[in-house]
C-alpha cells in the first residue's frame, strides 16, 4: 500500500491505540451473557432480554446522529464513555440477574452515541480509497489484544465464577480510556453540512426516513442487511443454550469456541476483507460474507442435533470467515453511500436499522425454539436445529439480493477518492 497521507498517519496512531484498549474491554464484556447463564443462573427470559437489549438499543442511533450532525463529535464520545462504561463499576454489587442485566442495558444504550461519531471521524480523516485497508489492518492488530484478554478472562472465571465482580469494573475503566483516545482525534476541515436548527424526536425520525427515501440504493442496502440481521439475531439466544445447556461447555471452552477461534479467523481475514471492500465495494463483499454465514448456520444445526463439540467449533470457525467480511462491509458501507456528505446521518440510519431487527430477532428465535420443543409441536431436541435452518434460509436470501445489488451498482470507485489532505486541524 502506498505511503499514507499525513492526516491519515496521524489518525491511524490514535485509532490503533483506541482499538487496542477497546478490544480488551469488549473481550471481557463479551462474556456477560455467559456469566449471566452460567454463574448467575439467569432464566431464558433474562437471556432473551440481554440478547435483545443490545441490538434494540441501536434504535437510539437516529436520535444521536441527528443531534451530532454538523457538530463536534467529542462531547458525544465522552458522554458515551461515562454513561455506559464507567457505570460498569457497579457490577461489583451485581450478584443477582436484575442488577446485572440493568447495568448491561445501560452500557448497550450508550454505545449507539459513539458509532455515528466514530464513522464521522474516520470519514473525514481517511480518504475513501484507503479506508478499507486501514480499517482492516487496525482491526486485525487490535484483535490480538482481544484474543489474549478473552483467553485470560475465561481461565479466571473457570477458577472463580465470581471474578466478574472485579473484572467488569476494570474493563469499564479500560473501555472509557479507549473512548478518550478517540476523543483526542482532531478532525480535518471539510465541507460538512450546516448544523440543523431543530433536533427533536420528530426531526430525527424524519431525517431517518428522508435518507432512506432519497437514497434508494442505500435503502436497498439496508433492506438486504435486514434479512441478514434477522437471521443473525434469531440465533443469539440459541447459541447460549447450545454451548452451555446442551454441550455443557466450561468458561474456557466457551471462550475458545465462540471468542478465540472466531476472532482468530476474523484477524486472519480482516486485511483481505478490507482489500476486497476497496476493490469490490460493500454490496459484493457482503454477499460473499453472507454466503459463508449460511455454512456456519448449517454446521451449528448439525451440532445441535448430534451434540457434537467439534461441529460447534467448525461452525464458529465458519462464522469468523463470514464476519471478517461483514465487519468491513457493515462498518464502512454507510460511509460509501454518504459520499461527501456527513456520514453521521447515514450511520445513524444504518445503526438504527440494527435496532429495528434487534427488537424482534432474538424473540422470534426464542419463540420458534419454544414452539418446537414445547407442547405445541412436541419435538424435543429439534428446536435449536429448526431455528438455525430458518436463519440459514434468510441468510441465503440476503446473499442473493446483496449480490444482485452489487452487480448493478458497484462498477465505479468510491466517490471522493481524489480528495486532498488539508493542512488545518479542527477539533471534533
Amino acid at each position: 500500500m502506498p505511503s499514507l497521507p499525513f492526516y491519515s498517519r496521524y489518525t491511524r496512531g490514535l485509532h490503533l491505540r483506541a482499538e487496542l484498549l477497546n478490544n480488551v474491554f469488549t473481550a471481557v464484556v463479551g462474556l456477560a451473557i455467559t456469566i449471566a447463564r452460567k454463574t448467575l443462573g439467569a432464566s431464558d427470559d433474562w437471556i432473551t432480554i440481554l440478547t435483545t437489549a443490545g441490538p434494540a438499543a441501536n434504535l437510539t442511533a437516529i436520535f444521536w446522529a441527528n443531534a451530532m450532525e454538523g457538530r463536534a463529535k467529542r462531547p458525544f464520545i465522552l458522554g458515551a464513555a461515562v454513561l455506559g462504561r464507567l457505570s460498569l463499576a457497579f457490577m461489583a454489587f451485581a450478584v443477582e440477574p436484575p442488577l446485572f442485566v440493568l447495568l448491561c442495558c445501560l452500557y448497550f444504550l450508550s454505545e449507539p452515541a459513539f458509532i455515528p461519531a466514530q464513522n464521522a471521524l474516520l470519514q473525514a480523516n481517511y480518504l475513501p480509497s484507503i479506508r478499507g485497508r486501514v480499517f482492516g489492518g487496525i482491526t486485525g492488530v487490535a484483535r490480538i489484544a482481544y484474543l489474549v484478554t478473552a483467553l485470560a478472562a475465561g481461565w479466571v472465571l473457570d477458577h472463580d465464577g465470581d471474578a466478574y465482580r472485579w473484572m467488569l469494573p476494570v474493563a469499564g475503566v479500560i473501555g472509557t480510556a479507549a473512548y478518550f483516545q478517540y476523543a483526542r482525534i482532531r478532525v480535518r476541515r471539510w465541507d460538512a453540512p450546516e448544523t440543523v436548527k431543530e433536533r427533536g424526536v420528530v426531526d430525527a425520525l424524519r431525517g431517518f426516513l428522508r435518507i432512506l427515501r432519497e437514497d434508494r440504493e442505500f435503502d436497498r442496502f439496508e433492506r438486504n442487511f435486514m434479512l441478514y440481521g434477522i437471521a443473525f439475531m434469531m440465533v443469539m439466544p440459541i447459541h447460549i443454550y447450545l454451548l452451555i445447556d446442551v454441550l455443557e461447555m466450561s468458561y474456557t471452552q466457551v471462550t475458545w469456541c465462540s471468542m478465540i477461534l472466531l476472532q482468530v479467523v476474523i484477524v486472519i481475514g480482516s486485511r483481505t476483507a478490507g482489500r476486497l471492500l476497496d476493490r469490490l465495494g460493500p454490496c459484493r463483499l457482503a454477499a460473499i460474507a453472507f454466503a459463508a454465514l449460511v455454512g456456519y448456520l448449517g454446521l451449528l444445526a448439525c451440532a445441535a442435533v448430534t451434540r457434537s463439540v467439534p461441529l460447534a467449533f467448525a461452525g464458529f470457525g465458519m462464522f469468523g470467515i463470514g464476519m471478517a467480511g461483514v465487519n468491513s462491509a457493515w462498518s464502512l458501507g454507510a460511509m460509501r453511500f454518504a459520499g461527501d456528505r456527513d456520514a453521521s446521518g447515514y450511520m445513524g440510519a444504518h445503526v438504527a436499522c440494527v435496532g429495528v431487527r434487534g427488537l424482534f430477532g432474538p424473540a422470534i428465535g426464542n419463540a420458534i425454539f419454544l414452539a418446537v420443543e414445547g407442547p405445541w409441536l412436541g419435538l424435543p431436541g429439534y428446536g435449536m436445529m429448526t431455528v438455525y435452518v430458518v436463519a440459514a434460509i434468510l441468510m441465503a436470501a440476503a446473499a442473493i439480493e446483496m449480490f444482485r445489488q452489487g452487480r448493478r451498482t458497484e462498477g465505479t470507485p468510491a466517490a471522493g477518492s481524489a480528495a486532498q489532505e488539508p493542512a488545518a486541524l479542527a477539533r471534533g
